[in-house]
């Protein structure tokens, strides 16, 4: 019985999952691409009349590779695992896709009225997200495909990659699985600098553990988390088109 829990914990250490996010951290000042010609010409390219969107998605996009190869590096090349030890595989059930579908909508719905109730206490004007100013510009349906793309495909993708699949199973090797799954969703929430939102956000990121533990499939988080994301800025694009914001 104990050597079927020591085959459970994951080879890689939480200093080797903290170095994987400095790296990624470090690129911002060792290679600044917004003030890069070739990167602003992929971002006009990509995104025409709004190129700080472009510089936004190819922003996403290159973060979700680097955590890609940099996870992966540390998988192959050093312990000689494949991608199922950090949850890419189907789990148990093998339904994962309907399971992630269902979650993430009752996701988005708890998120809204832990927001909405908040607001209730404490009746201060609420400041939007960074990028949620920036998705605001996004006047055309292909800007909106841009925007879409980002919170739907890359920042799940990088995100549930990193947070629940690598760095969770690092602390829970040293705290146990609880402490764990709030200390991480806790880091999660607040790299997210949204002090409003900084409970739903940790509730939302114990939710995604909790559903990556129970199902044992990392698809299943990263779905739950893009359709929330899609659910989100589907909103934002109705309020626009509605004239509310």
């Amino acid at each position: 019985m104990e050597k079927e829990k020591d085959k459970q914990k994951p080879s890689w250490s939480v200093l080797e999952a903290l170095l994987v996010f400095a790296v990624i951290l470090s690129t911002k000042w060792i290679l600044p691409f917004s003030k890069m010609a070739w990167f602003n010409h992929l971002s006009q390219l990509i995104s025409p009349g709004n190129v700080y969107l472009g510089q936004i998605f190819w922003n996403s996009l290159l973060i979700a590779v680097f955590f890609f190869l940099l996870i992966g590096l540390i998988l192959k090349l050093k312990y000689h695992l494949a991608w199922r030890e950090v949850g890419l595989k189907q789990g148990a059930g093998k339904n994962w896709l309907l399971i992630g579908i269902s979650q993430g909508v009752l996701l988005f719905f708890i998120m809204a009225i832990l927001v909405a109730i908040i607001s209730l206490f404490f009746p201060f004007e609420v400041e939007e997200q960074a990028i949620v100013d920036v998705f605001r510009t996004a006047g055309s349906g292909w800007e909106r495909f841009l925007c879409l793309l980002i919170v739907a495909v890359a920042a799940p993708f990088s995100e549930e990659l990193y947070f629940r699949g690598f760095l969770y199973p690092a602390v829970s090797k040293i705290t146990g699985k609880l402490p764990a799954v709030i200390l991480t969703s806790i880091f999660f929430s607040v790299l997210h600098f949204d002090l409003v939102r900084f409970i739903p956000i940790t509730i939302g990121g114990i939710w995604l553990n909790l559903l990556y533990i129970r199902t044992g499939s990392l698809y299943t988080s990263m779905v739950a988390h893009a359709v929330w994301n899609t659910l989100m800025i589907f909103l934002l694009f109705y309020a626009q088109s509605a004239g509310l914001v």
